[in-house]
């Protein structure tokens, strides 16, 4: 019985620390993106495969790539990128106004 407690102990420890690492990372994202736009060059809406919704992520200038927001952060996002010049394409806008009319 100890056993079980302390493998369900580390695997909650584990799902814990990888959501955290997670969310941090997302966030000194934004942050990065909000002190350099000018190495943006795109914002892009990814489908997520086994929900319907979309991730936010951008493109770099030098062809990187990186997750920026989840599908509940999306909104928060582009509103702090919004006044920096950093929009959505007018066919992303038109996909999430799609989805969120379903």
């Amino acid at each position: 019985m100890s056993e079980l407690l302390g493998v369900t102990a580390a695997v909650l420890t584990f799902v814990s620390a990888a959501c955290l690492l997670g969310r941090t990372r997302k966030q000194e994202g934004l942050a990065w993106l909000e002190s350099r736009p000018q190495d943006v060059a795109r914002l892009y809406l990814r489908s997520a495969s086994d929900v319907d919704a979309y991730w936010l992520h951008v493109e770099f200038r030098n062809g990187r790539k990186r997750m920026v927001a989840a599908p509940w952060e999306i909104d928060e996002a582009l509103r702090r990128l919004a006044p920096l010049g950093l929009r959505l394409s007018a066919q992303d806008r038109e996909a999430l106004a799609r989805l969120r009319h379903h």
